[in-house]
């Protein structure tokens, strides 16, 4: 891209004239709000009130959030019909999972939160904001000095706006000066009282748009809030801001107005003087003061006169775009001449400026989205000339209310900007557009060759089969070393941050119509295609034009049958295999209810298809998450019904407070157990100052005969399940405590290892500790449960020292031996800011939870890992329909893991 002297200092100039953004007025007020509570980070609410002397239609108006980087989204749009009676007030609340706690019923409520040091704003219908209040200079809504954050402690806290003397919201334009805390906060709703005033005098804003010379009349209305027995008279001068006397903006005022009594409401009249060239908005002000007759103060007594200049201005789409996801043109009419229509949707058409213009800043698209509302007349390869107005829907900068010229047909389309290997960066330190990987590109053409869809579809709205993530280089999602993207790394640790693939986006693949509607894809399916980015709810967006499928990948895909002279261990995480009944501290579920009868029968019904079918029924499987004997029996039952093999259900209670377990599932008909012993079942800790159990799900010894090649070989399989890491990556006490229990579960299972290891009966026996470690195969930085049980755990990695290993010789983790593309079992999505547009942006991560550590006699008779692929890979709309599949499908969805098996040679004892 290209860009000359003259068109630097043109496009300079340019964006300091439109640095004055677009001013509205209404009289609608935040009055309170809070942006976290004490449910959490969505137990949160915003209080609005009608300032003014009629009731408000707010029909369209729009609550906006901007987090602490700049970064803007609609929370929530008004309904049609909804209006506020004067001195009444709204309540808007956040209605996602641990939302808004307040014994006040919200009059309206929003999905997606505020972060606690952003911002927010209301908006008109237009588009145009009425109030703003900031919690960080970064903000994008703040007026004056922002407010300081109140930190993300979980307390009922919050901010109100001050009231003046007439007791009525105080706005002077500066945040710190308006608003005090409150704690704890008192929302008020439609259902609330309405603020009664006395006899009082207030002046509403006003906005006349200018599109010539020609001098506008811009009434002021000046309103009582009740009819006087006596005349009523109050002073009114108007004031510089932006538009100045001195500049010709519009003519001074400075008089005395009567109300005559019983009457209510007179005019002011200013004149506004016309331009003739396009230029920024601006506005003065009208000031009331020295108010008389019948006790009357003077309730708002300052408003603003919006002068907004709507004569187009001339500009290059590059120009329109700017850097950011809001276009330093916003609500201005623009014309630009001579480009390329690139793609063509239902509702609009992107268009991208030749090559022989474009800008040489790569932090600027060339491209942008023109919103027609009907299918365009355009074609693709078209060169156009536009008039529209500048908007931004959601985020995405756009032209709308288009007058569209064409003037060439079938114009060289500019080229694309190639994704692949470099482009978009995988590097958070150098992202190719900056402060994100993907606005630069925005609205302009883009090929991909090697592209690799990293997740099934998921739905949206009425689509079954709707966006997918994607990456351009061929590869997954994969977590890879370090501690996690954004958490600070520990004292004492010698780690890097994991990159948190900033690289990952979004794709939609039938927005321009490349494939039918609906289309299902599975991740790890391969394409190339050609298309345009976009910005879609929240997220930065790929949208094809054209897609070719290289390699589509099939579901479910089972592992390779087992060899006839090796021994098949497993382990599936069965994703809380629950019983119909409640008699546990927690539901076993993890929801409000037990699963009912006909569900738990249904979920039975697809692990056995998955075990049968995907894993191909292994010899020994460790299951986790299982809730009880009976259930896990019902499974065994089922898989002797569908598959020609016997299996004994084999599981020990722990502590749980919901019931799962683990436990083991054999077939009777190859294997012959021995002895079955929990490990470290009694230990405890003092948690919090009480006495708990080390394990919650003490891990499980099973030792068995199973065939070989010539005779039996006796076998040690220990099935595991740590704790979970959900509080891993975070700080406080929770963290402290989680990362506490972890380590000593690690060591006392590291401890029974190395027994089971040393004793003289086992040492030619081979050894498979397997199962859901709830941890990686490399250190989040903090304790590394699965290096710390193999042995092989290093402290200058880890914030909780060991100090030596405790298994000697180490184990060897086969999921070394997997294909590094392979090496997943769970797909976990994870919040990593506005990389990828939305804040916080939601990436698919894939990675190892399950494990399979072999000691030296298990490596040395080893012969294959492998992941049954049935669970991750698939559609959400696929999941749900594969319930009432037959067959093999069945088993799409049976868990939110991936099981494995681990294939090894069966020799007898007596050939070692």
């Amino acid at each position: 891209m290209r860009l000359t002297t003259s068109r630097r200092a043109s496009w300079a100039a340019l964006a300091g004239l439109m640095a004055v953004s677009s001013l509205q007025a209404a009289n609608l007020s935040i009055t309170q709000f809070r942006v976290r509570g004490p449910s959490g980070g969505n137990d949160e609410f915003v209080e609005v009130q009608n300032t003014g002397t009629a009731a408000l239609d707010v029909s369209g108006y729009k609550l906006n959030a901007s987090n602490a980087s700049g970064t803007t989204g609609t929370r929530l749009t008004f309904p049609a019909g909804t209006s506020v009676a004067p001195g009444c007030f709204l309540l808007l609340a956040n209605g996602a999972s641990s939302g808004y706690s307040g014994s006040v019923t919200p009059d309206l409520k929003y999905g997606t939160g505020i972060t606690d040091d952003g911002g927010l704003a209301l908006l008109n219908a237009s588009g145009a904001i009425v109030d703003r209040v900031g919690l960080s200079s970064g903000s994008a809504y703040k007026q004056g000095t922002p407010l300081a954050s109140l930190g993300s402690s979980n307390s009922d806290q919050g901010y109100g706006r001050k009231l003046n003397g007439a007791g009525l919201p105080q706005n002077s334009g500066d945040n710190a000066a308006d608003w005090v805390k409150v704690a704890p906060t008192a929302p008020r709703a439609s259902t609330s009282p309405c603020t009664v005033q006395g006899l009082s005098v207030s002046i509403a804003d006003a906005t006349v748009s200018v599109r010539n010379g020609d001098d506008q009349r811009m009434p002021f209305a000046i309103a009582l809030s009740e009819p006087a027995t006596t005349d009523v008279t109050v002073h009114a001068t108007t004031a510089d801001d932006t538009a100045t006397v001195a500049a010709g903006d519009y003519d001074a005022v400075d008089t005395t107005l009567t109300i005559p009594a019983g009457s209510t409401s007179t005019t002011l009249d200013v004149t506004v003087h016309g331009a003739k060239t396009a230029g920024p908005d601006k506005a003065f002000r009208v000031n009331l003061s020295d108010a008389t007759g019948g006790d009357v103060t003077i309730a708002k007594g300052s408003a603003v006169g919006a002068i907004l200049n709507e004569i187009p201005v001339a500009a290059e789409i590059w120009q329109v775009t700017g850097r950011g996801q809001v276009s330093p043109l916003l609500g201005k009419r623009v014309t630009t001449h001579g480009n390329i229509v690139t793609a063509v949707g239902p509702a609009g058409f992107t268009m991208q400026t030749p090559d022989s213009r474009a800008d040489d800043d790569r932090l600027t698209s060339n491209g942008i989205y023109v919103f027609t509302s009907t299918t365009p007349s355009v074609k693709v390869g078209d060169m156009v000339d536009v008039e529209a107005t500048v908007d931004n829907y959601f985020n995405l900068p756009e032209l709308k209310n288009a007058g569209i010229t064409a003037t060439k047909h079938g114009v060289r389309l500019p080229k694309a900007v190639v994704f692949g290997d470099t482009i978009p960066s995988s590097d958070p330190d150098a992202l190719s557009c900056g402060a994100t990987n993907f606005q630069c590109y925005v609205g302009m053409r883009v090929s991909i060759d090697n592209g690799m869809i990293t997740t099934g579809n998921l739905r949206f709205s009425n689509e079954p089969f709707a966006e997918v993530y994607i990456t351009a280089n061929g590869k997954r999602s994969l977590r890879e070393p370090g501690v996690r993207y954004t958490v600070p790394v520990p004292e004492g640790v010698n780690l890097p941050n994991w990159s948190g693939n900033p690289q990952v986006f979004k794709m939609n693949t039938a927005d321009f119509g490349a494939v039918t509607p609906n289309t299902p894809f599975n991740a790890g399916t391969t394409f190339r295609a050609e298309g345009v980015m976009s910005y879609a709810f929240g997220m930065y967006t790929f949208i094809p034009t054209t897609i070719d499928i290289k390699k589509a990948a099939p579901l479910p895909r089972a592992v390779d049958s087992r060899p006839f002279y090796a021994v098949r261990v497993g382990a599936l995480n069965t994703e809380r295999f629950c019983d119909t009944e409640f008699n546990t501290t927690f539901t076993c579920s993890g929801g409000d209810t037990e699963p009912t009868a006909d569900e738990v029968k249904l979920k039975t019904q697809r692990l056995s298809a998955y075990i049968g079918s995907v894993l191909k029924l292994p010899d020994i499987l460790s299951v986790e998450e299982v809730k009880s004997l009976q259930v896990l029996q019902g499974l065994a039952k089922q898989l002797g019904d569908d598959y020609p093999a016997q299996y004994e259900a084999i599981l020990q209670p722990g502590h749980d407070p919901s019931g799962i377990n683990v436990g083991f599932l054999v077939r009777t008909d190859r294997v012959r157990v021995l002895d079955v012993r929990q490990l470290g079942a009694d230990e405890t800790w003092q948690d919090g100052g009480e006495t708990a159990f080390v394990h919650d799900h003490p891990p499980l010894l099973l030792t068995a005969d199973v065939p070989s090649i010539v005779g039996r070989m006796r076998i040690n399989v220990i099935s595991v399940h740590p704790k979970a890491r959900q509080n891993v990556d975070k700080t406080g006490p929770a963290a402290d405590r989680d990362r506490e229990k972890r380590f000593l579960q690690a060591k006392s299972l590291a401890t029974q290892v190395q027994a089971i290891q040393t004793d003289r009966k086992n040492l030619l026996a081979p050894l498979l500790v397997v199962g859901d470690f709830n941890s990686y195969q490399f250190s989040d930085g903090f304790t590394d449960v699965v290096g710390l049980v193999s042995g092989r755990y290093d402290d200058s990695q880890n914030l909780l020292k060991l100090g030596r290993n405790l298994v000697k010789p180490a184990l060897w983790n086969a999921v070394d031996s997997v294909p590094a593309q392979d090496r997943y079992s769970f797909l976990f999505t994870e919040n990593f800011g506005n990389i990828q547009g939305q804040s916080p942006r939601q990436v698919p991560t894939h990675q190892v939870l399950d494990h399979a550590l072999l000691n030296t006699v298990a490596r040395g008779l080893f012969l294959k890992m492998q992941y049954g692929r049935g669970n991750l890979d698939a559609p959400v709309q696929t999941i749900d329909d594969s319930a009432s599949a037959t067959g093999v499908r069945k088993a799409i969805g049976s868990s939110d893991h991936d099981g494995f098996v681990v294939d090894m040679v069966a020799l007898p004892l007596s050939l070692f």
